[in-house]
């Protein structure tokens, strides 16, 4: 049995359905299929029971599943080992952000790493799911989490604090108004996060426009809008908002962290970064904590 077919078997199983498994192997749909009836074919033995909800493995599936999975790891494990042995800050670096991180903070701190080490090729990878680092879909992680996953190592940096902003050339009248219930707010599309960012700190607030991009609504903001609740390293920033009222948000500060994998810590390139990346945020602390006066 080859590795390339268990390796489209594992994207199967994980993925639930031959809709999202074709994205990660990068092929297409009729391609992922031919290769698992192939595969049955030569075992014998259906690996999947075909679902509407999906593709759920079999009991002879579950347990080549197991064994295949404890494979990959030992295999990563390995490659994990023998790149501890780089002692050069030389090759490929993955970090993986959120899409705002990337955008409204990391641009000159990113630039004045690879100035001091050309060596470097950096891929920045901005998605909302959380990238498996065990098996080198990254290299290191900025991550905002109460509790990151025990597998991986890394420092706990700061929260997150956020806080209630305006239009600059609104913040004033909004402050003098006698009543916040007469505020219009810019919320979440989702309902469970504007009744966390919004309605649940501010009991009667009228939310009239909605997003599900916290940068679409920090340009809502920008121009008039309505209010917007935003991390404070993005609001306190931004001199074309103002906050409207002095504190950060109450129980709305997430840890952020710096995090890799243990089997890759002694790899120079990645200790560097991550160790760089650690002391470029705390520097920002006050940022991140909401502390810094606003220019």
């Amino acid at each position: 049995m080859k590795w390339d077919d268990l390796r489209f078997f594992l994207a199967i199983a994980r993925a639930g359905s031959l809709t999202a498994a074709p994205a990660e192997l990068r092929v297409s749909q009729p391609t992922v299929s031919r290769r698992l009836a192939a595969m049955e074919a030569r075992l014998g033995v259906r690996l999947f029971d075909r679902t509407r909800s999906g593709y759920e493995l079999t009991a002879p599936g579950l347990e080549i599943f197991e064994t295949v999975e404890r494979v990959e790891g030992e295999l990563g494990a390995v490659e994990r080992q023998l790149s501890g042995k780089e002692r050069r800050l030389t090759g490929s670096l993955r970090l993986t952000c959120t899409e705002l991180m990337a955008n409204l903070y990391r641009g000159p701190h990113l630039r004045s790493f690879l100035d001091h080490h050309p060596g470097i090729d950096l891929s920045v990878l901005c998605t909302f799911q959380h990238l498996n680092l065990s098996r080198r879909e990254a290299d290191v992680a900025v991550r905002i989490s109460s509790s990151p996953p025990e597998t991986l190592v890394g420092r706990r940096l700061t929260t997150t604090a956020v806080g209630v902003y305006a239009a600059s050339d609104r913040a004033g009248q909004l402050r003098a108004m006698p009543c916040r219930n007469g505020w219009e707010w810019i919320g979440w599309q989702d309902e469970s996060y504007s009744r966390m960012m919004i309605t649940g700190p501010f009991p009667g607030a009228t939310i009239r426009h909605r997003s599900d991009d916290t940068q679409a609504m920090r340009s809502m903001a920008r121009h008039g809008m309505g209010i917007a609740t935003l991390p404070c390293y993005v609001g306190d920033s931004d001199p074309s908002l103002r906050r409207i009222i002095d504190d950060p948000v109450p129980g709305l500060s997430p840890d952020m962290w710096v995090l890799s994998h243990p089997g890759v810590r002694r790899v120079a390139r990645i200790r560097h970064f991550a160790e760089f990346m650690a002391d470029t945020i705390i520097a920002d602390r006050d940022l991140f904590e909401g502390k810094r006066p606003q220019g």
